[in-house]
């Protein structure tokens, strides 16, 4: 074979090889853009439902869905999470556990606070944050920003386990102060508190805890009117009534603890305030 035919050979070789991978590379390339294209639409598809296209949202998301290849848990989690705010409970939930089945380290905190705040599954809720907190011993999660700690109190204090309930305050308090001072803790923490003593009885505890949030955010709101209903239960009915029409005074003024999407367990209203103070303080 002549020196000239090796290399043509040599040549055809190379030039197949080097067609063949940059054709392979346009096939991985035009996968990997269309996974993309398809993580694309289920962000858009959230997007409408954001902005009120609730019916149109859920189709472009749920064809992104079946298009989109081997979803991990935050595909799921993506799905679930305009579902939840626009109420639709029964598509939210099947995604979030499909999610947390996945990746339940970094589901379950998530799942944990939606099961709280959205779907007031206290139980539930209480087991799935237990199951967060347990994969970081010695370390406070905070789910949505939320204290972990705080969090479980909540999932106590509906299901009426009162000590219970200030026990885990307390731990997210005690732990605060001492790692950054316990003016960082979240304010509604010592409401919380102070409802917890109320129903346990301790209603001098109960008033020290309302003053310690008045202490922190001198506009609490809610501080100036669970404490009036406290002092009721003294029987101190001129420093109830003076505190209801503090709060009277402050929620008028727009100072409420409030979110767009979810009712907290201490929100109180205008009304609920009102009747207080026209069933205690007019007569």
């Amino acid at each position: 074979m002549s020196v000239k035919v090796r290399r043509i050979r040599k040549w055809l070789k190379w030039f197949f090889i080097t067609i063949g991978s940059f054709l392979g590379l346009i096939i991985i390339l035009a996968i990997v853009y269309n996974q993309l294209t398809f993580r694309l639409l289920l962000g858009l598809g959230s997007m409408d439902m954001y902005n009120g296209n609730n019916e149109r949202g859920n189709e472009i998301m749920t064809y992104a869905f079946s298009h989109i290849e081997n979803p991990g848990g935050e595909t799921f989690h993506a799905m679930s999470v305009q579902n939840t705010k626009n109420g639709n409970y029964n598509i939210a939930i099947e995604a979030l556990e499909k999610a947390v089945k996945l990746e339940p380290e970094d589901g379950s905190a998530y799942y944990g606070w939606v099961l709280l705040y959205y779907y007031r599954d206290y139980e539930k809720a209480l087991s799935v944050l237990e199951q967060c907190d347990a994969y970081t011993p010695g370390f406070s999660d905070a789910p949505m920003g939320d204290d972990i700690h705080y969090l479980k109190g909540l999932c106590h204090f509906q299901m009426k386990h009162y000590q219970t309930a200030l026990d885990e305050f307390d731990i997210y308090i005690n732990n605060m102060a001492r790692t950054h001072g316990e003016g960082f803790v979240n304010v509604y923490t010592f409401i919380q508190k102070g409802r917890c003593l109320k129903a346990l009885g301790r209603f001098d505890e109960s008033i020290l805890s309302y003053k310690k949030a008045i202490k922190y955010y001198k506009k609490c709101t809610e501080a100036y009117y669970f404490m009036g209903l406290t002092q009721l239960e003294m029987n101190e009915k001129d420093s109830a009534c003076l505190n209801f029409n503090f709060a009277l005074d402050l929620i008028k003024k727009g100072h409420k603890s409030s979110d767009t999407y979810v009712e907290y367990f201490h929100e109180i209203y205008t009304l609920e305030i009102e009747r207080s103070i026209s069933e205690s303080c007019e007569k």
